[in-house]
């Protein structure tokens, strides 16, 4: 490993608590490529003859580039997306964001200005819009020669019949295609990567996308705390900590994904039965069972908690059978309610007190509960717990509660409620 690269990693993570405490995610590692690149585990470094005339700036401005197409959920996001134009869209994006911090522009990095202020996916459908006009444009360029060619000319194939180039790739012809999918099997090959192996992650693509929210969400309290936060960077990380979709189908996506789309699960057991030492398979599908936390503390105004209960009686009319471990909390737990139908769901709140989010998730491993998936309704203004319980915890906020308080919780993910 190039000491040079370590070193900038290092000078990085000294000068920044924002974008060092992301950097420190990543682990360098050489690699035959000839460009540096990312997994969202391992930062891939080329041999150093490819960056020879780099300045100590323009390393630390490529680590810093790498780190944030992770933390930025580039990688993630790529799906069935044309990747040389994914590529392109998200480093235009990063760019930016990181010369108005003033990073130095790495030689071979994209400056444009025409898309400026754009999130990554804006400027990847303008690129795609771009693109398929020219192809248009191409396709009707085309048709006329052929029709101006003699019929012995098409019989001998004389005819000029290239594919229309692409827009984005003329455009950018020298980009260096630095993102590689996070795929288990090492034997895959990231497509436009010129490299004869990638190591593997060794990480489930969604357990890794979920570890990098949670260290936004971190670095973003880190440099808060500092009073270091990067300039125009607050309205990219809302958006990627707080989805812009119904809550509701947040958590169905969870149960279909993480949790499995069969019609009967071997585990966790039914647990109706476990207490009779039978075993017996749980039922799924259009079936939920999942805990609810309710904050009541004295910061939840009347019309928070009208518009909770309205949520929660949300679940009970998208799942046709669901069972609902709902706790009522402020410091302490009030109430713990088993809802299997709306008509259960409590009327009248208790509480008042402050905030502490502890005795639910206390309560949780109590009950033996801590395979469902857990929702929380609150304004995120109080004290969290050690336990991390990963991607099935969902802390529903309302919009005016966000934006006069927390923005980023220890772990689990977000979900802003429309006032």
């Amino acid at each position: 490993m190039d000491i040079k690269v370590t070193r900038a990693k290092i000078e990085l993570m000294l000068t920044s608590p924002f974008w060092g405490s992301l950097a420190t995610r990543l682990e360098l590692k050489d690699w035959d490529g000839d460009t540096f690149a990312t997994n969202g585990k391992y930062l891939f470094c080329p041999d150093p003859k490819y960056y020879e005339d780099w300045t100590f700036s323009h390393l630390i401005f490529v680590i810093a580039h790498e780190t944030w197409h992770c933390a930025g959920g580039h990688l993630f996001r790529m799906k069935d997306k044309d990747h040389f134009t994914w590529n392109v869209a998200t480093d235009l994006a990063t760019n930016f964001l990181l010369q108005r911090n003033n990073f130095q522009l790495a030689p071979g990095g994209l400056n444009d200005p025409e898309y400026n202020e754009m999130t990554a996916e804006k400027i990847y459908r303008l690129l795609v819009n771009n693109n398929n006009e020219q192809e248009k444009k191409g396709k009707s360029n085309e048709e006329e020669e052929k029709k101006g060619k003699s019929n012995e000319e098409e019989k001998k194939g004389k005819s000029n019949g290239d594919e229309p180039s692409n827009a984005t790739k003329e455009k950018y012809p020298d980009i260096p295609r630095d993102l590689i999918e996070p795929e288990k099997d090492p034997s895959k090959k990231s497509k436009g990567i010129n490299s004869s192996k990638v190591p593997d992650s060794g990480i489930d693509p969604k357990e890794l996308e979920q570890e990098w929210q949670e260290g936004l969400g971190e670095a973003v309290r880190h440099a808060h705390q500092q009073g270091r936060m990067p300039a125009g960077m607050e309205r990219y990380i809302d958006e990627i900590l707080t989805p812009k979709v119904p809550w509701q189908e947040v958590l169905y996506r969870y149960l279909q994904t993480a949790k499995g789309n069969t019609d009967y699960t071997t585990y966790p057991f039914h647990r109706s039965h476990i207490h009779r030492e039978m075993y017996l398979p749980s039922l799924r599908g259009e079936m939920i069972e999942v805990v609810c936390g309710l904050d009541n503390s004295g910061s939840i105004s009347k019309d928070d908690l009208i518009r909770y209960f309205s949520e929660l009686r949300g679940i009970c009319s998208i799942f046709g059978s669901y069972t609902i471990h709902l706790f009522q909390a402020d410091s302490a737990i009030h109430s713990y309610d088993i809802i299997t139908d709306d008509s259960d769901i409590p009327n009248v709140s208790v509480g008042g007190g402050g905030t502490n989010f502890t005795p639910v998730f206390e309560k949780i491993l109590d009950e033996q509960l801590e395979e469902l998936p857990v929702v929380y309704f609150s304004d995120l203004d109080g004290n969290f717990p050690d336990n991390h319980y990963g991607d099935g915890v969902f802390w529903l906020a309302r919009k005016h509660q966000l934006n006069h308080g927390r923005k980023s919780v220890p772990f689990g993910t977000i979900v802003e409620i429309d006032d």
